[in-house]
């Protein structure tokens, strides 16, 4: 499969798509009726290639308190289908329960208060998003976890250094040994 017609994750259509609306446009463009061409011809003007290849951004609500501490709103918390792959730390198992006087079950203010839950120990994302519990006990669990900084990286690989280093030597002289005591080649 080309890569163009692969869609963006959140973006409204993929390149091939938006080129074939366009190629669409511009043939109604052509049209023999004139309200038909003028629509056509105001839609393609407002076209905008970018707009509907990019998924929308949008600013997240940013709190700073007095320690100089940045704290994000609760739907910066992103939830996932599966574990991502840029580093990140575990921070554990987050629950919350239904209220057990209420039976019908609010998924929406679970899911909100479970992504309440994960900001509040500096989750950065949710996943593996399940239901336990019982039939009156009703419990939404997801698992937590928090994005590594550069600076943390940074730490990681210094305190590894040695490991690497030593491990790189190791395998220098055993090329060298196995170098020194092959067989000579014809």
């Amino acid at each position: 499969m080309p890569i163009n017609v692969l869609k963006k994750k959140g973006a409204k259509m993929s390149l091939q798509e938006a080129q074939e609306r366009i190629a669409k446009l511009k043939n109604l463009t052509q049209s023999s009726n004139p309200h038909e061409a003028e629509l056509a011809t105001a839609h393609l003007n407002m076209f905008d290639l970018e707009k509907v290849r990019y998924p929308k951004r949008e600013e997240e609500p940013v709190q700073v308190n007095a320690k100089g501490e940045i704290h994000r709103s609760a739907s910066a918390v992103e939830v996932l289908d599966d574990v991502p792959e840029r580093p990140h730390h575990d921070l554990g198992v987050v629950e919350v329960e239904q209220p057990p006087k209420q039976k019908k079950v609010d998924w929406e203010a679970l899911h909100a208060e479970l992504r309440d839950r994960a900001q509040q120990i500096g989750a950065d994302v949710l996943v593996n998003i399940h239901l336990k519990g019982t039939v009156k006990q009703r419990i939404l669990c997801a698992t937590a976890l928090r994005f590594l900084t550069p600076v943390e990286l940074d730490e990681i690989k210094q305190s590894t250094k040695y490991e690497d280093d030593e491990k790189a030597y190791l395998e220098e002289q055993k090329e060298r040994r196995d170098e020194s005591f092959a067989p000579p080649i014809d």
